[in-house]
């Protein structure tokens, strides 16, 4: 399903939430939210609860949680994206924006768990392709959190192989970022690293199509780098 790493990342985010129990009466609007399917949620075992369930209670922010329950959800969340449960709910930015709105008072233990396993799964994700979300996805996930962005683009030249070339040309061709990942995207974009990257890249596949597709990058990294 995953990479060790993931799989290691998701069980010690399951470890540090373990003292979050699920609150007892959980806030919704019984307009909104089905309150039979608000209990069904409460009494269903954390990693038994389902895509759909999951998908339901993030597509309702505002009117089903208050907050208190995101420390005992957060490890399945987590791990069903990662997992490629959630492609038919939601991006994994929405569930990190709801995430942001709270963890201000999360321990620094539980914010490291976090932090870690966004590492691990962006760094599965780089060495995967297809994979089961682009890139540019979980930079803007990683970006609502407000974690650094510099480690995450750091392992573009740091990881070998196609994937990441790959990774690295389709988030080239991202060029309208939305914030907050704007501002520390654009910044990489005006330094030599994309460009130099996508074109050594482009000279070592040279004559595959694989290499015109780099080329093709590299030279949209060039006008971005001359435009910013």
């Amino acid at each position: 399903m995953w990479a060790d790493p993931v799989e290691r990342a998701g069980e010690r985010l399951y470890a540090v939430f373990a003292g979050h129990p699920m609150p007892s009466d959980m806030a919704a609007c019984e307009h909104c939210v089905d309150p039979a399917d608000v209990d069904r949620f409460r009494r269903t075992p954390l990693r038994a609860l389902t895509p759909d369930q999951l998908g339901s209670y993030l597509s309702n922010p505002g009117t089903w949680g208050d907050g208190s329950e995101l420390p005992h959800l957060a490890p399945r969340l987590l791990t069903a994206y990662a997992a490629g449960e959630m492609v038919d709910h939601s991006w994994p930015d929405t569930l990190a924006r709801r995430i942001a709105r709270h963890w201000a008072g999360w321990t620094p233990a539980e914010r490291d768990a976090v932090g870690d396993f966004f590492r691990a799964w962006w760094r599965w994700t780089l060495t995967s392709w297809p994979s089961t979300y682009p890139a540019v996805d979980l930079l803007n996930a990683v970006a609502e959190l407000r974690l650094d962005l510099g480690p995450y683009l750091a392992d573009f030249a740091e990881l070998t192989g196609e994937a990441p070339l790959r990774h690295l040309a389709d988030t080239v061709r991202w060029s309208a970022p939305e914030e907050p990942a704007r501002g520390e995207m654009e910044r990489w974009w005006a330094s030599d690293t994309p460009t130099d990257l996508l074109w050594a890249a482009a000279v070592a596949h040279a004559g595959t199509r694989l290499g015109d597709e780099l080329v093709e990058a590299a030279d949209l990294a060039d006008l971005l780098r001359k435009t910013r």
